[in-house]
C-alpha cells in the first residue's frame, strides 16, 4: 500500500521518470543530429567510448536528439547529463538550463585545424547577373535548414545587414535538409543562390563531387587562418557542454580526458575533428541571435521596429484622446 502512494505522489508531481532507477555512474550525452540519429551515433560514438575507457568506474552513453524543442524539454527533466551540439543551439540550452560550455570542437577541415566557422553564400558561375547580395533580390534561394547554424542563421545576419530580408525579397526560398542537396541544388540551376556552412564547397570539390569553378562566392570575407570561400564572420564551433546538476569532479574528469584526444586516436578520426581546446566565447553566437530576435530572445526586444512603431502609435492615440478630453470638457467659470 504504502509502494502505491508513492508511486500516485510520483505521477501526480510528474517526477517518476527521475525517479526511475538510474545507476550513479551513469551518464548521459545529449548530441544534436541534424541528419539521422544513427549518423549521430556513427560519428561521436568514438568519443563517448574515449570517456568510458579514460574515466574508469563511470558508464557515458550517447542520445541523439533530432528535435530541438525535445532536447530542451529533456534539459528540464535532467534526462542528461553532458551535451554536443551546434553553437546556436547551446545558446537556446545556456539561456533554458543553464549549460556551460565546458570545450570548443577543434575540427579537422580538409586538413586544417579550426575552431571557428560561418556562412558562404553562392551562384551560378553562370549566373552573370548576380555578383552581389543585392542581386539576390527577386531570385531563388536555397538554405540548408530554418534553424540551421552555418547553413543559414550566419548567412541570414549577413543578408539582412546589407539589406535583404528573404521572407520578402526571394522570388522562392526553400531548405534542403542537408549540406550536399544545397550545393547540387545550385549546381544543376533549382535555384539561383543558396547557402552552406563554410568548408562545405571545399570538401565536395576534394572528394570529387563538384568543380569550384561552377560556383561564385558572394559577398567574399576573408580571415586569418581560414583557407575557405566565407561570405560572413566566424563564429566558435560546437561546444561540448555541461548540465549545471553535475558534479563539479566529474565535470573536470570529463574536460581533463576530452583534451588528451589528439588526431591520431579513433574518436578524432571518426568524428572528423583534431581535438578540442578550452571554451571560446560564444557572446558572437548570442548578439547573432539577439540580432535575428530568434531563439531565446524571439520577441524579446522591447524596442523592436515593430514594437517602436506600436509604441509611437500609442502615445500619439493617448495624446490625441487627452486633447479632445481636454477640449471637450467644461470650463469652469
Amino acid at each position: 500500500m504504502f509502494l502505491k502512494v508513492v508511486l500516485v505522489l510520483c505521477l501526480l508531481f510528474g517526477i517518476e521518470k527521475s525517479v526511475v532507477a538510474k545507476n550513479k555512474n551513469d551518464y548521459v550525452v545529449a548530441v544534436r543530429a541534424h541528419v539521422s540519429e544513427q549518423r549521430a551515433i556513427k560519428k561521436w560514438g568514438p568519443t563517448i567510448e574515449w570517456l568510458n575507457q579514460t574515466i574508469p568506474g563511470s558508464n557515458f552513453t550517447l542520445k541523439p536528439y533530432t528535435s530541438l524543442k525535445q532536447q530542451i524539454a529533456d534539459a528540464r527533466e535532467k534526462r542528461f547529463d553532458f551535451l554536443l551540439t551546434n553553437p546556436a543551439t547551446y545558446v537556446e540550452l545556456e539561456a533554458a538550463v543553464a549549460a556551460q560550455a565546458l570545450l570548443t570542437l577543434v575540427n579537422n577541415r580538409v586538413g586544417t585545424a579550426q575552431t571557428r566557422f560561418g556562412s558562404v553564400i553562392f551562384t551560378h558561375i553562370d549566373n552573370t547577373d548576380i555578383l552581389t547580395l543585392s542581386d539576390l533580390k527577386g531570385r531563388s534561394f536555397v538554405g540548408v535548414n530554418p534553424i540551421g547554424f552555418g547553413g543559414w542563421r550566419v548567412g541570414l545576419l549577413e543578408m539582412k545587414n546589407q539589406g535583404i530580408y528573404p521572407e520578402k525579397d526571394f522570388s522562392d526560398l526553400q531548405f534542403s535538409g542537408n549540406q550536399p542537396d544545397t550545393v547540387y541544388a545550385v549546381l544543376n540551376k533549382k535555384f539561383d543562390a543558396g547557402i552552406v556552412r563554410t568548408d562545405m564547397l571545399e570538401r565536395l570539390a576534394s572528394k570529387g563531387k563538384i568543380d569550384l569553378n561552377h560556383f561564385r562566392v558572394l559577398n567574399p570575407q576573408q580571415h586569418a587562418d581560414f583557407p575557405f570561400f566565407c561570405s560572413s564572420a566566424l563564429y566558435p564551433e560546437w561546444p561540448f557542454a555541461v548540465m549545471p546538476h553535475v558534479d563539479k569532479n566529474l565535470t573536470n574528469l570529463v574536460t581533463a580526458s576530452l583534451l588528451k584526444i589528439t588526431k591520431e586516436d579513433k574518436a578524432a578520426i571518426t568524428g572528423k575533428y583534431m581535438g578540442w581546446t578550452r571554451a571560446l566565447s560564444y557572446e558572437p553566437v548570442k548578439n547573432l541571435l539577439k540580432t535575428l530576435e530568434l531563439g531565446p530572445y524571439k520577441n524579446s526586444g522591447l524596442m523592436t521596429t515593430k514594437n517602436t512603431n506600436l509604441l509611437i502609435a500609442g502615445i500619439v492615440l493617448f495624446i490625441g484622446l487627452l486633447s479632445l478630453y481636454l477640449y471637450l470638457r467644461p470650463k469652469r467659470e
